[in-house]
């Protein structure tokens, strides 16, 4: 292999040194402009220090500015250029994001006059060359920056602004409403800070690039669970009610609505077929005590177990969601109907036992005992049936108009 190289290199070499289309004396002109510029530029440059002005936020009256010479406050500005939604964690409360982001800032020591230099006015050097603020995230668990280590680029205009993209994926905090689960939206912020720098001296400024605002590309933010209705940006200032405490924050607010149709399919079609069954098995004529009552508590069981399920799966409030509610309700249901059974059984009993008592019977107490027997079940089947459509209906009726 390394014999081959060898062979190829002057082949290779001799092709490209020739091809005067990619190396013409106006590109090497370039190349020395750029590197007079480059010297230029950080000759006696401390990467070390901020040019941020600090002398607006001191405190002894002597050494203030006059009013009106005061700079303009140093301006950092993160413009969002794509946006993904990965996940969320509900029980935990945390959203998971994927950003790219480009920050820009302004270095009055990195500014040159075109003209000078063979009109050059964008150069691209290592990222420690200059000096760059720390991109931070505010109130989050955990920050994972995918750029390499070694190798950062930024891009420096002849206006003194420096340009550097950051890909990175944020697990942010969140506060989740689950009143309405699984019909709920949920409303996120993925906060962005410069917390060392006093807020007096900075100005933080944020934008969201237009083109990843389109119908089409917000379709795509989200996942197969959630989608995305809205992303907005704002700057605000957090408060402590005191001068020391104060932070700017750049905030990405995410607002999105779950899909509900997993839960539609998995627990509320599922629930309301089991609880149909399960009614008129508790009520089957023919069939013995303990197989009407078997039936009936195995419904219970799979409620309380559905009941778990979508415990572990919402934070540990103590709202109960309108699935729960659904899920409750038809226990709620299945637990009158068990009651029934049993009553009605302990009734049968004691209508036997009277009826051996007295040997005449009066026609009343035959039509009684012959409503114990069929009648009133139909109608308890017919009045729980009832209770579970309607019950089914409502939840149905409002994922619809949510």
């Amino acid at each position: 292999m390394m014999f081959l190289w060898l062979v190829l290199l002057p082949f290779v070499e001799s092709n490209y040194t020739k091809d005067t289309s990619l190396y013409n004396q106006s590109y090497y002109n370039y190349l020395d402009a750029q590197n007079k510029l480059f010297d230029d530029l950080f000759d006696g440059y401390r990467n070390e220090l901020s040019p941020m002005f600090t002398r607006s936020s001191v405190s002894s009256i002597e050494d203030l500015l006059e009013l009106g010479t005061e700079p303009y406050l140093w301006n950092y500005t993160v413009f969002l250029y794509y946006f993904k939604l990965v996940e969320v964690d509900e029980p935990s409360e945390k959203v998971g994001v994927v950003l790219e982001v480009i920050e820009y800032w302004y270095d009055a020591r990195l500014v040159w006059d075109p003209f000078d230099y063979h009109n050059i006015s964008v150069i691209y050097v290592r990222q420690e060359k200059v000096w760059s603020p720390t991109f931070s995230a505010f109130a989050v668990n955990d920050i994972q920056d995918f750029r390499d280590q070694d190798f950062r680029l930024v891009s420096l205009s002849s206006n003194g602004q420096i340009y550097s993209y950051i890909p990175c994926r944020i697990s942010a905090n969140c506060r989740l409403d689950v009143k309405k689960f699984p019909f709920d939206t949920q409303t996120c912020q993925i906060r962005i800070s410069l917390p060392i720098f006093y807020y007096k001296e900075v100005k933080i400024m944020n934008e969201i690039y237009s083109g990843i605002l389109t119908k089409e590309q917000i379709a795509q933010m989200g996942n197969s669970e959630w989608k995305i209705l809205n992303l907005t940006s704002r700057v605000e200032v957090l408060q402590y009610h005191d001068a020391f405490g104060n932070i700017q924050l750049s905030i990405f607010e995410l607002k999105m609505k779950r899909n509900p149709m997993f839960y539609i399919y998995m627990i509320v079609f599922p629930s309301f077929i089991i609880n149909a069954l399960s009614i008129i098995g508790v009520f089957i004529m023919k069939s013995d005590k303990m197989s009407r009552l078997n039936v009936g508590l195995t419904n219970i069981m799979t409620m309380t177990f559905i009941l778990g399920v979508m415990a572990d799966k919402i934070p540990k409030s103590g709202e109960i969601p309108l699935l729960g509610i659904y899920i409750i309700v038809n226990l709620f249901i299945m637990l009158f109907a068990v009651g029934i059974t049993i009553v009605l059984t302990r009734l049968r009993e004691w209508m036997i036992q009277k009826c051996h008592q007295h040997q005449k019977q009066t026609r009343i107490k035959e039509k009684f005992e012959e409503f114990v027997k069929q009648p009133l079940e139909i109608c308890l089947i017919f009045a729980l049936e009832m209770a579970n459509v309607g019950n089914f209906v409502m939840i149905i009726l409002y994922w619809i108009t949510a």
